[in-house]
């Protein structure tokens, strides 16, 4: 773990609570070729890159691996935003000063790429960095806790329309990981599989 995010801790969301109802089931429990949940692929990633402490926002009777603070979202078909505000809401006693939120269909995230995010972060001091990859936004987006009263206020729109509010506030980081973008919403998404 690096100086940096010893005295400025980083804490995780993964979003991981909606139903999957194109894939065929929750995604928090869909496997990767090499038997891993995507659930577990991300809590591995993320605690690699120091991330602490990771919360899950999940569906009831979805098993976390162990040290990982879950919420239970029973209401699969609600916004995502209501998922991101159930996992914030278990990091506002914590010391952290950011949070990143990973969606679980974001399984495959290299960790390069969460150590560029954080990077970005700590260099430029912007309270919203998002990875992309050739000029698309993609997944994980940090958050300083200082915009963390927009993603539990913000009417509509959800994380996507706190990040559009300022755009001068954003900072891009480019990364060389197209799984920043790859949105596994169906078996066939899987097909890419690496």
């Amino acid at each position: 773990m690096s100086d940096s995010i010893r005295r400025n801790p980083v804490g995780v969301v993964i979003v991981g609570s909606g139903a999957g109802k194109r894939f065929g089931g929750p995604k928090a429990v869909a496997r990767l070729a090499d038997g891993r949940r995507f659930l577990d692929a991300i809590v591995e990633t993320a605690r690699s890159a120091g991330l602490e402490p990771v919360v899950a926002v999940l569906p009831p009777d979805v098993a976390a691996p162990e040290g990982v603070r879950v919420v239970i979202n029973a209401k699969a078909e609600s916004e995502q935003i209501v998922s991101v505000r159930l996992g914030l809401g278990q990091l506002l006693n914590s010391p952290v000063t950011a949070a990143l939120l990973w969606p679980v269909d974001h399984p495959f995230v290299e960790l390069e790429s969460v150590l560029a995010v954080l990077d970005a972060a700590r260099r430029t001091s912007a309270p919203i960095v998002v990875p992309k990859y050739d000029g698309l936004r993609g997944h994980p987006t940090y958050f300083h806790r200082d915009v963390w009263v927009e993603l539990m206020s913000i009417a509509e729109g959800g994380a996507r329309a706190v990040v559009r509010v300022e755009p001068e506030r954003v900072h891009e980081v480019e990364v060389r990981d197209v799984s920043v973008l790859r949105d596994i919403d169906t078996q066939r998404d899987l097909l890419g599989e690496k």
